[in-house]
């Protein structure tokens, strides 16, 4: 008699675990989909934005290339000028993170 009632409550557990697993999977799915839905949604709101700054970026970039081969004189100095001025920075910043020297004592 035990054991029927120990086999009944498994059966019962076992129902009540694959609901658990059949509910679980549907939320679970609801949750894909409206995620899904949402980032879907974001890209599509977004897409005029980043089609504009596509837009922008090429033609500004076109001015520069324009520029630097109508003034190659600029362009140079205007990099020899960028690179040594990232040379000094790096110095000064190197020379921040080194620790002064310290005193050497001996006591002997």
């Amino acid at each position: 008699m035990a054991s029927n009632d120990v086999q009944s409550q498994i059966s019962a557990l076992r129902a009540e675990i694959a609901a658990l697993q059949k509910d679980l999977g549907e939320r679970g799915s609801e949750a894909y989909d409206t995620i899904r839905d949402r980032a879907g949604n974001a890209v599509e709101a977004a897409r005029p934005a980043v089609r504009s700054a596509t837009k922008y970026v090429r033609n500004e970039g076109a001015a520069v290339a324009q520029a630097a081969r109508e003034h190659p004189a600029a362009l140079s100095t205007v990099v020899l000028t960028a690179g040594l001025a990232g040379v000094v920075i790096g110095y000064l910043l190197g020379s921040l993170e080194s620790e002064p020297p310290r005193r050497q004592q001996r006591w002997f």
